[in-house]
């Protein structure tokens, strides 16, 4: 007597999958039909994760997801090119519950993303194409030396503080010049380390320089590339918009026309209130914690320049300062600030000073 094993085929059926995204490892929770399946650890592949689905589930149609973080956008592209349907979501999207909160877990996380996607409850983030994906990571680039600047300064001003040398007056806010640089050169101090140490995180402040200049070279290179440039003319025409915001913007933003209308990109900026609402009572507090952060700081930067040369916002500003104060009033020109650069974007024509709405 012969024997036939015949496999399961999954031909018309959909199989929604969560993963939890580590280096190492990669956590997976398969779904079918409302129910669980099962949890698994693999190698960090899309090749592995392709070869369980296929010899497990054939001829399936295969739905996955992922939370945002370290890993970027590859593991999505990977799999779409691999014939996997793959989405990847924010992680304050995922529903959680109070359980769940309480017992986090690689499994249990990549079985809330699956059950999230199978319910259709998690919203795509925007996905950008490599080219600007790594146009980003140059902008970026300059962010973070900046972070590396102003910890090497905190560590000789630090370092001052505990040999008891104070600054002199004309040095008190001192913005590193060439002149004050010298000048802790030539400190007469008694421990030859101490010299030594302020020496070598003088080099660390002149290195990080030096490179800060060569990104910003080439951040106005970039801008120059045909897919930014016209955008980037007309965003530097808004007051305090200069190569770095606009490349940020241009960057981290890629097509404006993916927000529906303003109350999108507010959101997504993170100049939207908060609100509590019960009843017939509507309170609205601060601007939500959900943000884009280097947008956000960006902006009202260009805001508190915008009340220095714009008639119009500076009209703005001392309305809304004689209700809310100084700090509220500031977010609430940025909005507006906002709104007219999406307008100057969608338009691509220049910013104009002095008008009012």
């Amino acid at each position: 007597m012969t024997k036939v094993t015949e496999k399961p085929d999954f031909t018309g059926h959909t199989l929604f999958v969560g993963i939890d995204v580590h280096a190492k490892s990669w956590n997976v929770s398969v779904y079918f039909n409302q129910q669980y399946l099962k949890s698994f650890n693999q190698p960090p592949t899309p090749e592995a994760l392709q070869a369980f689905l296929q010899q497990s589930y054939p001829n399936a149609t295969y739905k996955c997801a992922y939370e945002s973080g370290f890993c970027g956008y590859w593991i999505q592209r990977e799999l779409l090119h691999r014939g996997i349907g793959c989405i990847v979501v924010n992680a304050a999207d995922v529903p959680q519950t109070d359980k769940t909160i309480k017992n986090k877990t690689d499994t249990n996380d990549s079985k809330r993303i699956a059950q999230a996607l199978q319910a259709g409850q998690l919203t795509p983030i925007y996905i950008p194409d490599e080219e600007i994906e790594a146009d980003r990571q140059l902008v970026r680039c300059n962010e973070r030396f900046s972070n590396d600047l102003t910890r090497s300064k905190n560590r000789i001003k630090g370092l001052l503080y505990q040999l008891g040398i104070k600054l002199p007056e004309y040095f008190s806010n001192s913005n590193w010049s060439n002149q004050f640089i010298q000048w802790l050169r030539e400190l007469d101090l008694k421990n030859p380390s101490a010299k030594i140490t302020i020496e070598h995180q003088l080099v660390m402040v002149e290195h990080i320089r030096r490179q800060k200049l060569d990104v910003l070279k080439d951040i106005r290179a970039l801008l120059k590339k045909e897919r930014y440039s016209t955008t980037a003319k007309f965003l530097m025409s808004v007051p305090g918009v200069g190569p770095i915001t606009a490349a940020t913007l241009v960057t981290e933003i890629d097509d404006m026309k993916r927000f529906s209308n303003f109350e999108h990109l507010n959101s997504f900026i993170g100049y939207y209130p908060s609100q509590f609402s019960s009843g017939e009572n509507i309170h609205q507090g601060n601007i939500i914690g959900r943000q884009h952060k280097r947008l956000r700081s960006l902006i009202i930067e260009a805001a508190w320049t915008a009340i220095r040369t714009d008639p119009a916002m500076t009209i703005t500003y001392n309305q809304f300062k004689l209700k809310v104060g100084a700090k509220r009033a500031i977010i609430k020109v940025a909005r507006k600030m906002l709104s007219r650069i999406r307008y100057v974007w969608l338009n691509q024509i220049e910013y104009e000073t002095g008008l009012v709405k």
